[in-house]
């Protein structure tokens, strides 16, 4: 049930790139997040409240037991997150939160093969996913994570404690393989598999795009977080519409990223 409240900065890091972390004092909505859910920001200012932004969650704390906060990864990009930025530890923002349908953990069947895809701000909802997900299977995770540089490549380190594998993937050749993320997961998917294989992505349309591509080639079950403009973040103002690929009919062409989504099959929808 979402939970629309004043939540407290806990602390604001700079993780380069023009990318940021926030903790937030929100336990409500913290213990009923899941990974690829959202929540929707607005600043102090009333006058700036009444047009949030949206967020993934990108990880809860602590680790184990009951959450008392959430963390957010944002990238600036325009006035607003660039306000962000300048959020201290006591600055109170609105938020309403969790939001939309998240990833489905696959099931920890003995073999199963968790492939994460990542570009740049793209990373952030992986971390829930991770913490969700138990010890087991992510230790049989891979993470592909691509950026233009290597500053465009988030949360390196945490992940690599995190994951069975980290494939770093740099457009410029600065960290990793050069080229671009999608390179090294089509040769993986077309390597003997390790058992059940389940592809989760999130990142620029283009990359998601290549990914459902690669996987419905293949016939490997993909889930797509996609990123779209929100006005509201609960399926009222109708700005965040995508193609349904199999549309029944003219009123079942678009389906709404803030409810429907913001994760999907890759099935489901023209990314």
């Amino acid at each position: 049930m979402p939970q629309d409240l004043r939540a407290r900065v806990l602390e604001q890091e700079e993780l380069g790139g023009g990318c940021f972390r926030m903790r937030l004092d929100a336990a409500p909505i913290a213990r009923e997040a899941r990974a690829g859910q959202f929540v929707m920001i607005g600043l102090p200012d009333p006058a700036e409240t009444l047009v949030r932004r949206p967020f993934s969650v990108a990880r809860l704390v602590p680790d184990t037991g009951e959450p008392e906060a959430l963390e957010i990864v944002y990238k600036v990009y325009g006035r607003r997150t660039r306000q962000m930025t300048r959020f201290r530890p006591g600055t109170e923002v609105a938020l309403l939160g969790p939001l939309g349908r998240g990833f489905w953990i696959p099931g920890e069947a003995e073999g199963t093969e968790v492939l994460l895809v990542a570009g740049g701000i793209g990373a952030a909802p992986f971390p829930l996913f991770l913490q969700r997900a138990g010890k087991d299977l992510a230790g049989r995770t891979t993470l592909f994570l691509g950026g233009g540089t290597r500053d465009d490549l988030l949360l390196v380190d945490w992940f690599r404690e995190r994951c069975g594998e980290v494939v770093l993937v740099t457009e410029d050749g600065s960290a990793g393989e050069r080229g671009l993320v999608t390179g090294p997961l089509a040769a993986r998917l077309d390597a003997p598999p390790r058992g059940e294989r389940v592809v989760l992505a999130c990142g620029p349309r283009p990359m998601l795009r290549a990914v459902a591509e690669l996987c419905l080639a293949r016939d490997v079950p993909c889930q797509l977080s996609l990123e779209e403009r929100m006005a509201c973040g609960f399926g009222a103002c109708l700005g965040c519409v995508v193609e349904r690929r199999h549309p029944e009919g003219e009123f079942d062409r678009y389906v709404r990223v803030c409810t429907e989504g913001p994760v999907f099959d890759a099935r489901e929808v023209l990314p």
